[in-house]
């Protein structure tokens, strides 16, 4: 069946990266129709949803005592299936106007820690969701595919996914996932880092959204800072309450403050990173000496980040071309080659 007879007869395969930070959506067809933040806002009376996405991010640290905002995954695990419905109900609504029974595959990444019992309650939730063909595949395996990499040859690669709530390691070879390691050391964490910075040092609190400007405008890992169109290092105006006086306040973030911040919270990544090489058998070991390392997840696009792992690992390391969307692109190939076994059936 041909890719428009599937879309005639309205057997249509969607994708869906669960990710911490993050929710994408790709439907055949169409590409990726949905891509925002993990977040849910709910009232807590009629246990209806408000917003998902966007709309409910900006709900973060400015709602009422009737409006409860939640992100169902955090530092990689589920937190409550139940909003994962509810989120996913939600979106589909939004995409589908014939509703969910149109689809006729469902692919959803999820991070590698989920257990086996979260597993099958997301494909029980297929079910719920009317799509009887509901299947899991870890998130760094979709990306190693998203990436680029051919990993069905009968060679090593390695995928490094810096994601929002894990930082994630796959060995990769002749199809799966040899080995994977991970630490809760991510895009979230550097956030909490950063604000709890600001908080001892300059006695400001902020939240976690300003955390996140403060990080993808100023996050460098090298002394090369980011500079505007005159040359000059960019700087940050934090703004927040005075945690002496309770009033609104202003301080300027530098990118060295932050790159001391990012530093820090490296270690931890860079000892699972050679805790995994530690283990990684020899032949694939070897292997990466020619295949290099890929990068992928919203860390990716850290300033100096390549060079930060070369200089550990002494091995090529390539940032994926659109890093952010690395999973969301593997599911579409992954939905395109379903006799090759590109994923587990559950």
């Amino acid at each position: 069946m041909t890719e428009n007879e599937k879309l005639q007869n309205g057997k249509i395969n969607v994708g869906v990266d669960l990710g911490t930070a993050n929710l994408r959506i790709y439907v055949e067809g169409r590409g990726t129709v949905f891509k925002e933040p993990s977040i849910i806002a709910i009232d807590k009376d009629s246990k209806k949803v408000v917003s998902v996405g966007f709309e409910a991010a900006q709900l973060v640290g400015k709602v009422h005592e009737k409006v409860e905002v939640i992100k169902p995954l955090n530092g990689g695990v589920i937190s409550d299936i139940d909003v994962i419905r509810d989120i996913l109900m939600f979106t589909f609504d939004k995409i589908f106007t014939s509703g969910t029974s149109k689809i006729n595959r469902l692919l959803i990444c999820t991070p590698s820690e989920i257990t086996e019992t979260e597993k099958e309650a997301i494909v029980i939730l297929g079910k719920e969701l009317g799509v009887e063909d509901t299947r899991i595949e870890e998130e760094i395996k979709a990306a190693a595919i998203g990436g680029g990499i051919s990993i069905y040859a009968p060679s090593g690669h390695m995928v490094i996914d810096i994601g929002g709530g894990t930082s994630s390691f796959g060995i990769m070879s002749l199809g799966d996932v040899v080995l994977s390691k991970s630490t809760k050391v991510a895009g979230e964490y550097f956030d909490k880092q950063i604000m709890h910075y600001v908080k001892e040092k300059y006695k400001l609190e902020i939240g976690p959204q300003t955390a996140e400007k403060i990080k993808i405008t100023l996050a460098s890992l090298t002394g090369d800072y980011p500079r505007d169109d005159e040359g000059n290092v960019i700087t940050y105006n934090a703004m927040g309450r005075d945690l002496v006086t309770g009033l609104p306040r202003m301080d300027v973030i530098t990118p060295e403050e932050v790159r001391e911040i990012l530093l820090d919270c490296f270690e931890s990544i860079k000892s699972t990173l050679i805790a995994t090489l530690e283990i990684t058998p020899p032949e694939l070991s070897g292997d990466l000496v020619d295949n290099g390392i890929l990068l992928t997840g919203g860390g990716a696009m850290i300033k100096g980040i390549k060079e930060y792992f070369e200089d550990i690992t002494h091995v090529q390391v390539k940032v994926a071309t659109n890093p952010i969307n690395a999973v969301i692109d593997g599911t579409k190939k992954l939905l395109k080659n379903e006799k090759q076994h590109y994923y587990g059936d559950y």
